[in-house]
């Protein structure tokens, strides 16, 4: 590390604390810690969670699955399926949470179906949401352990730990107004990594194309209909749509962010708008992985990792000049905490909302629980801390992060469409039809050789199903 390296990260890390303290006054009742009182302009929220679902397993893993063997740019296929999720999330989900003013969404499950049903649908969003963050904390982590030569425990720590002091400090606001300044600084620097790398390269794109190209590394679509394949063009658009429709509008971590605005139309348009946005924006890092991939083939070296995952790593720690290499840093720690602090607060306001706050045998000011939440917020990064811990051993970091919410969102989405959509399912039908898809996902990934993103589909219908076979008892008041 040089000192303008040293001077870049130092810098960054004070702004993000600077933005974090700023708020830290501010935040008086639970809606302002937790949503920003309804109040916060469309476009930042619109680039907070561009910022949040980005993450270093974006920064660093989409490149590695150009370099991978057999990769290419067949991943950019899931960004058809994500912008027809963004859409149904913005006119089928957001409506009824507008409605009813939800701080948390299970609390339109507690309306709709009661206590049992919002308890079950916290849980799942708390382990899924414990695993998926665990591996994109690892994978900064990791990075950040080749670059510097960190231990990862030290890694780990530091990064959790920035994440938790400007999210307890600040709440929604200064994770919001964090994630604006951190996506400026991942993209610009993945700009300038493009700019290296191209410049070291001797024809610049006719090299890429030559080779990347001769390779099959710039492959978009794979329209062979086989459900055995996870990165066809079927399999893109089915599980990007069903993905999306689940982390956004069922995940408490990005619906947070959602719902911070004041008005639906402003939610729908912010929604919508990253939709579009995420097509150039997982273009910009598969070109990184092609561009990488040409560089090592035209400029040997035996000692790059194995672990394609680590390729870009070892790149900005051995090929970038002084300066450029903190940027790159200053842009890994950025994808990683933009996405750790929003599932801080979304983790924090679940305990909170949906178990803490309707359990109190005695009132407690909002202020009071303000202060719970930031104890919350501080027990949270521990525990991912501790999941990324678990998943240090792992290989393939994006289809990791995947795979890990493949098996339990089904379960959150089926249950809110139940609700949404249909007037049937009672709470011991709606929790009974969560629990028990996910052996059944379990029990049909390992008895078949279907792809992995078939099998949120399977959970989600079969959590509908089972919550549809009940009507509730003749009375029940109905939420519209």
């Amino acid at each position: 590390m040089t000192l303008p390296d040293i001077l870049i990260l130092v810098a960054y890390f004070t702004s993000v604390l600077i933005i974090g303290g700023w708020y830290s006054k501010k935040e008086k009742t639970l809606t302002d810690f937790f949503l920003g009182g309804r109040a916060m302009p469309w476009l930042a929220v619109t680039i907070s969670i561009l910022a949040s679902e980005v993450s270093a397993v974006t920064f660093i893993g989409v490149p590695g699955e150009v370099l991978r063997p057999g990769g290419n740019f067949n991943y950019i296929q899931f960004a058809f399926g994500s912008l027809i999720g963004r859409i149904l999330v913005a006119f089928v989900f957001m409506p009824a949470f507008y409605k009813h003013q939800v701080t948390t969404v299970y609390e339109y499950l507690w309306r709709r179906f009661g206590e049992q049903t919002r308890l079950a649908g916290s849980i799942f969003f708390l382990v899924t949401r414990l695993m998926a963050s665990g591996v994109r904390l690892f994978a900064m982590s990791a990075a950040l352990s080749v670059i510097m030569g960190w231990p990862l425990w030290m890694s780990l720590a530091l990064s959790a730990g920035i994440s938790v002091v400007y999210t307890l400090c600040g709440g929604v606001k200064a994770v919001v107004w964090t994630d604006v300044l951190q996506f400026g600084v991942f993209v610009s620097g993945a700009v300038m990594a493009i700019y290296h790398l191209k410049s070291s390269l001797p024809q610049g794109w006719e090299t890429v194309q030559q080779v990347a190209g001769a390779a099959g590394k710039l492959v978009v679509f794979d329209l062979t209909l086989d459900f055995t394949r996870p990165m066809t063009l079927w399999a893109g658009i089915v599980f990007g749509t069903v993905i999306t429709f689940a982390v956004l509008g069922t995940d408490q971590d990005l619906a947070q962010r959602i719902l911070c605005l004041s008005r639906l139309k402003e939610s729908q348009k912010a929604i919508v708008l990253t939709g579009l946005i995420d097509f150039p924006f997982v273009l910009l890092f598969l070109t990184i992985g092609a561009l990488l991939y040409t560089y090592y083939q035209v400029i040997p070296n035996p000692a790059i990792p194995s672990n394609t995952d680590y390729v870009f790593p070892y790149y900005i720690e051995h090929s970038l000049p002084p300066g450029l290499k903190g940027y790159l840093l200053a842009g890994i720690f950025a994808s990683c905490m933009s996405s750790l602090s929003s599932a801080l607060g979304g983790l924090s306001s679940v305990i909170i909302v949906d178990f803490v706050k309707p359990h109190l045998k005695t009132a407690r000011t909002d202020a009071a629980l303000v202060k719970i939440s930031r104890l919350t917020v501080v027990a949270f990064g521990a525990l991912l801390v501790f999941s990324a811990w678990i998943f240090s051993h792992y290989k393939g970091l994006l289809t990791l992060g995947f795979k890990v919410g493949s098996y339990t969102y089904g379960a959150l989405l089926g249950v809110f469409l139940l609700g949404v959509l249909t007037r049937r399912g009672t709470a011991s039908s709606a929790v009974i039809g969560m629990v028990t898809s996910l052996p059944v996902v379990i029990l049909i990934s390992s008895c078949s050789e279907l792809a992995w993103p078939y099998f949120i589909i399977l959970g989600t219908i079969w959590t509908f199903l089972v919550g549809a076979v009940a009507m509730p008892v003749e009375g029940r008041k109905y939420i519209d």
